[in-house]
């Protein structure tokens, strides 16, 4: 799915004008399911009603039946670092290619918040996707780090 600029930086805004630092889903990492889907989705919580999806849409939306990510307490960066993380991780993984086992919204969602590319759900088949035996994808920590190096290194852990 290739984004271009113009399509990010509206994403931008639209995150910006959604974002509720009040919410206590702000800048956390939140998952769900759509039943009869077996698959967990994660997202970034914008707001009471909003988060961002870092799966196939890369978009804000409407959604109030989530849980909280358990077990990244320790890992998660406060929720206003999360939002800018998610706001810079636009303009970088935009244009990689979604596919469930490689590159989806868990690697995204994770990497985002915790700063681990990670996805529980497709680490039996990591040798299948190209990841480490915990389901990281294997690049994409280090290319946010060299992003983010440059134009925020704070936002890095």
């Amino acid at each position: 799915m290739s984004v271009s600029s113009d399509q990010v930086k509206k994403t931008i805004e639209a995150i910006t004008s959604l974002v509720d630092p009040s919410s206590d889903r702000y800048g956390q990492l939140l998952n769900w399911q759509n039943l009869p889907d077996p698959f967990w989705h994660y997202g970034i919580g914008l707001s009471d009603t909003y988060i961002f999806d870092p799966g196939q849409g890369l978009c804000p939306f409407e959604r109030s039946d989530t849980r909280f990510v358990v077990g990244i307490e320790d890992l998660a960066f406060p929720p206003d670092k999360t939002i800018k993380r998610l706001r810079h991780a636009l303009s970088i993984f935009a244009d990689w290619e979604y596919t469930l086992p490689g590159w989806n919204c868990e690697h995204l969602g994770r990497l985002i918040a915790t700063d681990q590319p990670r996805c529980y759900q497709s680490s039996p088949i990591w040798w299948l996707c190209d990841m480490t035996p915990e389901g990281d994808h294997k690049t994409a920590q280090q290319v946010f780090h060299s992003y983010l190096s440059t134009v925020d290194p704070k936002l890095i852990r």
